[in-house]
């Protein structure tokens, strides 16, 4: 039996301070899986697991496609509304026909 291990990615901050979403990459029997943890932060327990999510290394296009599609919508509903994005404001120029 191979041995199961666990390797944090990344951790992504949130503009809420007691809140963080936390990426794995794990190895279980040979098989990869990547692992999506929301995390918050509790006076006392510290850190806390509120809801984890495994994804087989097959999903991970499709996540990755469905992210972009969804950071493209919001990015376009925020400049549609002359929001700023990324420290910028976005101009909508007209469109040439």
């Amino acid at each position: 039996m191979q041995a199961s291990g666990s390797v944090r990615a990344k951790v992504f901050e949130s503009t809420d301070e007691d809140q963080k979403i936390e990426v794995a990459i794990e190895q279980h029997d040979g098989a990869s899986s990547v692992t999506l943890c929301q995390l918050t932060w509790t006076d006392g327990l510290g850190w806390c697991s509120q809801k984890t999510i495994r994804l087989q290394a097959e999903q991970l296009d499709d996540l990755h496609r469905a992210l972009t599609v969804a950071r493209h919508r919001i990015n376009q509903q925020h400049a549609d509304a002359g929001q700023t994005i990324g420290g910028g404001q976005i101009i909508q120029l007209p469109a040439l026909t």
